[in-house]
């Protein structure tokens, strides 16, 4: 594939809500209403741009229509309407991508050299971070509070953030354009492209993105498996030769992690899942109402299920939240069982085909990749995260590889 792009008014609409989500993303540190109004305006050029190309998929629109009297449902009991309204306008980001990925899905091409340009774009300005970084100059990114300067760093290093501010997106970013360019690019500098992924990858410190990624290449490389390990124990024994104190702070982050994420009782994200359990066991079918448990509105209108329920904010002011950072949870209260499995059959739509090939089996993982992180965040309602997974699927299910 050739990076020379043949520049039209379709190829242009097709890529400025990506241009828009992304830039309005950057902007949330520095200017939060422009950059909600930059994601707004993405959004409705998706919604007129699929009226326009008027081509719905069937299975989409039907399982569209079976889930949203369960959001209106929803929104109704919710304690405060304008919390369902606002969280509810949520769950619609991922449907609207994926009608919208259906719309586009003759534009894989234009979307991949879309992918190697931003991948680059990250990777130069992430150099440039490092460098003001390192000289001492404060960056636009960098936050302000409480007459201090912040920024996202573990044991005293710069997390990469490239042009998209936050950490955690640029690893997934990373990760998405690694899987996407070892599969299906084939022009020149490849081997660089991958290898600029990676250090995307590992510079975010993302351990969520960094775990699937390793665990990704373990079962695509299996065969593999004795060597990967071996150059794996090799890169450990010099990292500890050289850089001991800081690789031992970087065990102890990841130790710290591991207790937040997985094997710890007294977080936020742990909370979550208690709570959500006790839904479930208590068969809670329809949920508690849309905007209640685990979303930004139920922060901003102060949501009285928290008490209900004797949540526990043990990390909150370590972490900063404005949610419980935990995805599952919140859509298992607020929808119930049944609300919530239907939701996930929607999002699934793309997956349900006859025949198993290696596009399909390749968005499987995307899904995946954007499930998992899913997991320990809120990523299956985050506009950037939603726009770099889902809008690719039906382009590559259309793909053909020349």
């Amino acid at each position: 594939m050739s990076l020379k792009v043949r520049i039209n008014f379709d190829n242009i609409i097709c890529l400025l809500p990506f241009v828009l989500i992304m830039g309005g993303g950057a902007l949330m540190n520095s200017n939060k209403e422009l950059g909600s109004y930059f994601k707004f305006t993405a959004f409705i050029i998706m919604i007129l741009y699929v009226f326009y190309k008027n081509n719905l998929n069937k299975n989409l629109l039907l399982s569209t229509l079976l889930f949203i009297p369960f959001l209106i449902y929803g929104i109704i009991i919710s304690y405060n309407i304008n919390a369902g309204i606002s969280d509810g306008l949520r769950y619609l980001f991922p449907i609207i991508i994926l009608f919208y990925s259906y719309s586009i899905k003759n534009k894989f091409d234009i979307l991949l050299k879309f992918v190697v340009i931003f991948l680059i774009l990250n990777f130069i300005t992430q150099i440039f971070n490092y460098v003001n970084w390192v000289t001492g100059v404060e960056q636009w990114f960098y936050r302000q509070r409480d007459g201090y300067t912040t920024y996202n760093s573990v044991s005293g290093i710069l997390r990469g953030t490239g042009v998209v501010v936050f950490f955690g997106f640029f690893g997934f970013l990373n990760l998405i354009s690694y899987l996407l360019i070892q599969k299906f690019y084939e022009g020149r500098y490849k081997k660089l492209l991958l290898l600029i992924s990676i250090f995307g990858i590992f510079s975010s410190i993302s351990y969520k993105t960094i775990g699937a990624f390793i665990l990704l290449l373990v079962i695509y490389y299996y065969k593999y498996f004795f060597k990967i390990l071996t150059t794996f124990l090799l890169s450990l024994i010099f990292v500890l030769n050289f850089f001991r104190e800081k690789a031992i702070d970087f065990v102890n982050n990841f130790y710290v992690r591991i207790q937040l994420y997985i094997t710890g009782s007294e977080s936020a994200r742990s909370e979550s899942y208690r709570v959500m359990f006790e839904e479930i066991k208590n068969f809670n079918l329809f949920g508690k109402g849309v905007g209640l448990f685990g979303g930004p509105a139920s922060i901003n209108f102060d949501s009285p299920y928290y008490d209900e329920v004797n949540f526990k904010w043990f990390d909150a002011g370590w972490l900063n939240l404005v949610t419980t950072d935990t995805y599952y949870p919140h859509l298992f209260v607020e929808l119930g069982i049944l609300g919530a499995i239907i939701y996930l059959i929607n999002f699934c739509v793309p997956l349900f085909r006859k025949r198993l090939d290696y596009k399909l089996i390749f968005v499987c993982v995307i899904y995946f990749v954007l499930f998992f992180d899913s997991l320990f965040s809120f990523s299956l309602n985050n506009p950037e995260f939603l726009m770099f997974s889902l809008v690719f699927v039906y382009p590559i299910l259309s793909h053909k590889n020349d």
